[in-house]
């Protein structure tokens, strides 16, 4: 649990960073200034409220990872077809995807399957920071013949391999595809 709450912990922390650097530049309806920054380059802080780049304040399209993790995953026959088990972010801070553990039954016969992140469609709850659920368009059927997802794994030669994805290696034992560091 407590391993969660860190992960979760420095994972808001990554993803912040960006969306703080978007919102700090100008407004689309701006046009840029000789003091404004250029595409791609932040300003140097000219108030208080702008101490080098740290997000004050989540906004209401952003989500908390320790919300989004164990959260329910509905179809859109509006049925369970699995829970967030992970979320993986790219070397930009952005979510690539959510790990989501589809079938099985308490997690016995569960497989892990990366969904794109922008496929999920989260709705808060009305005057709460809650999630209120979690849609995809893909059936409970489409995802159990969704390809299994691999998380990185380093070999004892330093070679590093997603497991499956390797060619000509022995397939990972079972339960190694899922193990977490």
């Amino acid at each position: 649990m407590i391993k969660r709450s860190l992960t979760a912990a420095a994972l808001a922390a990554m993803l912040a960073l960006p969306a703080y650097a978007q919102m700090s530049g100008t407004s689309p309806a701006s046009t840029p200034s000789a003091n404004q920054p250029t595409a791609g380059v932040k300003a140097a802080p000219t108030d208080s409220n702008d101490q080098a780049g740290f997000l004050q304040q989540q906004d209401q399209g952003q989500w908390r990872s320790s919300k989004l993790v164990g959260a329910s995953v509905y179809g859109p026959d509006n049925k369970s077809i699995g829970s967030i088990d992970d979320l993986i972010v790219d070397r930009e801070g952005g979510i690539k995807a959510a790990v989501i553990g589809v079938g099985g039954f308490l997690g016995v016969g569960q497989k892990d399957i990366a969904v794109p992140f922008s496929a999920l469609n989260i709705q808060r709850k009305a005057n709460s920071s809650s999630i209120d659920r979690i849609t995809v368009n893909y059936s409970k059927q489409q995802l159990s013949q969704a390809p299994t997802f691999a998380y990185y794994q380093v070999q004892p030669s330093g070679t590093a391999t997603t497991g499956a994805n390797t060619p000509g290696a022995a397939p990972a034992p079972a339960g190694a595809g899922g193990a977490r560091k």
